[in-house]
């Protein structure tokens, strides 16, 4: 055979090789999707999750949002929040079962072409344009050997079917329609974290210290330096017998003088208990919105009371939230001052809450309160009516004279001196006489015999029974004595167990606090922090609530100052 002719064979050989494989090897899309159908995804146990990743495609800031929150050494985290600690178990739990055991009801569709369409775009994809639309919600879960459990994608729901929703796995290009709850993957900061800051109760409240000003924060040739507007320092009492509050102190700031003065309730005015009673409610349920890290060895330096002006990379971190190092010429340490005032509650148990409010964040999302669902109704819970946030500094300090010192009882004297004294006045007496000089008085009651010519008395007693009844009364007293001795030194301890429980607390309320800034809605910030305009207002008659309603948006009291000062006034 030619080596043409040899050609040929091989070339038509190969030729039938190529067409057998077509028809035998099976195309991607030969398989029958409806054996699918009834078939389960996410197969793994609940509490096997110990990491979980939710993404979003944001389309203001054409980027993938990540919220991120994992179990690390047993306690939960959230890294996407600079590892801020998670109270996750409920949530997890949640979103766990959202997506485990998914029955798969039908098969949408086997063509990436339509993903779009269904919103199962994978919104971390490096192709998304800055537009893109038909994105979905990328979920990921990972187990303690971080072996991934499930890496899937939420598209949008089906129309005309309750709870039904487009789903796929972020590795494939089918789509499944399963029943899906969206809602339970939440990525707002607010559920996955510690919802009461403070962890107080409000019938613990026993006073409440609030220094309102503003202060604007410069940095000069001579340091530091903060133009103030004082307004007014007030201390409120709170009685929990009678649920009411006093005014133990109000000062307004006197513009002639430049001090802190006494302000009286005029007459026909009164505390307002409600607004009060308001603020004491936003102090046990004290809700933020966001945490911004404090930066390295600023937070060390807090918790710890020390010096920290000289720190200028601290400082100046300070200074952009809103608070100012200053030092304290009477402690001879560094004080925190804030751009708008601060309010002081203190605890029946002697801890002290200080918090301290600065400024409006620049960052749009914090400023805003915006999170990976702000376009979902839930999101918009706890963000202010007029959007804005504020920075809020908080530490703890004790105050041991805020628990009642107890009252000791007196002991009883014990008797032993006067005995003491009187026996050795009788041996004295003894010793000093001559031989044979007792009388037959005195040797008869020595020997028990009765002296001649005297008659005893009838309720004369014998020596022994007299020395009998003393001894009973100062083993009484003695064991009285002992008794109060007992309650006196266990009211004592019980005092100092509270000052020694109260000062653990405030050591593990700073380890908590130290690391961080805090983010609150504003209008949390005008609950807690109130003015004296708004702490005294005129009796209102009642059932006179548009009166009232006009007055409080009057606000203001006339005279009240509000002027700038370089310097912070001192109260008088």
């Amino acid at each position: 055979m030619s080596e043409m002719a040899k050609t040929l064979a091989f070339m038509a050989a190969g030729a039938v090789a190529l067409l057998a494989a077509f028809v035998v090897v099976p195309t991607e899309n030969s398989f029958d999707a409806d054996e699918l159908v009834g078939q389960r995804l996410n197969q793994f146990e609940v509490d096997a999750p110990k990491r979980l990743k939710i993404i979003k495609f944001d389309e203001e800031t054409a980027t993938p949002r990540e919220f991120e929150v994992a179990e690390e050494n047993g306690l939960w985290e959230i890294p996407s929040k600079e590892d801020y600690p998670a109270d996750a178990t409920k949530e997890m739990a949640e979103a766990a079962t959202c997506v485990i055991d998914r029955e798969i009801l039908r098969v949408a569709t086997t063509s990436a072409a339509e993903h779009a369409q269904m919103g199962v775009l994978d919104p971390s994809s490096a192709k998304l344009k800055s537009q893109a639309d038909g994105t979905g919600i990328r979920v990921v879960m990972t187990d303690n050997n971080n072996s991934v459990l499930t890496d899937m994608i939420v598209g949008k729901a089906v129309k005309d079917a309750e709870g039904q929703h487009y789903v796929r796995n972020t590795d494939q290009d089918i789509v499944y329609v399963v029943n899906i709850d969206p809602k339970k993957l939440s990525t707002r900061f607010e559920d996955w974290i510690e919802g009461d800051l403070l962890k107080i109760s409000p019938f613990d409240i026993r006073q409440v210290d609030i220094k309102d000003y503003s202060a604007e924060l410069m940095l000069t040739l001579q340091g530091y330096q903060a133009r103030w507007e004082p307004r007014a320092e007030m201390i409120l009492d709170y009685d929990n017998t009678d649920s009411k509050w006093k005014a133990e102190s109000l000062k307004k700031f006197d513009t002639t003088s430049k001090k802190y003065v006494d302000f009286a309730i005029p007459e026909g005015e009164a505390l307002n208990e409600e607004a009060l009673n308001k603020m004491r409610d936003g102090l046990d349920d004290l809700a933020i919105v966001d945490v911004v890290r404090k930066p390295a060895g600023l937070s060390a330096d807090l918790k710890a009371g020390t010096d920290f002006i000289k720190d200028d990379e601290a400082a100046e971190d300070l200074m952009a939230r809103g608070f100012a190092p200053i030092a304290n010429a009477e402690t001879k340490q560094a004080d925190i001052l804030s751009t708008e005032g601060e309010v002081v509650c203190s605890l029946q148990d002697g801890v002290e809450y200080v918090l301290r409010f600065g400024n409006i964040p620049m960052d749009s999302d914090e400023a805003e309160g915006k999170t990976d669902e702000s376009a979902d109704e839930e999101s918009d819970k706890k963000k202010s009516d007029d959007g804005v946030n504020r920075y809020m500094f908080v530490m703890a300090r004790f105050n041991e004279g805020m628990i009642e010192k107890p009252e000791l009882d007196e002991l009883p004297k014990v008797p032993a001196e006067a005995e003491e004294k009187e026996a050795g006045e009788t041996a004295s007496d003894v010793e000093s006489g001559e031989e044979g000089s007792e009388s037959d008085g005195e040797v008869a009651a020595a020997t028990g015999e009765e002296a001649e010519g005297e008659e005893p008395t009838a309720d004369a007693k014998p020596p022994a029974a007299e020395d009998e009844a003393k001894k009973k009364e100062r083993e009484d007293i003695l064991a009285a004595r002992k008794e109060i001795e007992l309650e006196n030194l266990r009211r004592t301890d019980e005092y100092q167990a509270k000052i020694k429980e109260g000062q653990e607390k405030v050591a593990e309320l700073n380890e908590r606090f130290g690391d961080w800034y805090y983010v609150i809605s504003n209008d949390v910030y005008q609950q807690v922090h109130l003015g004296l305009d708004k702490v005294v207002q005129k009796k209102v008659a009642e059932g006179d609530k548009a009166a009232e309603g006009a007055e409080a948006a009057a606000g203001g009291i006339p005279g009240m100052p509000n002027l700038p000062f370089a310097n912070p006034p001192a109260a008088q």
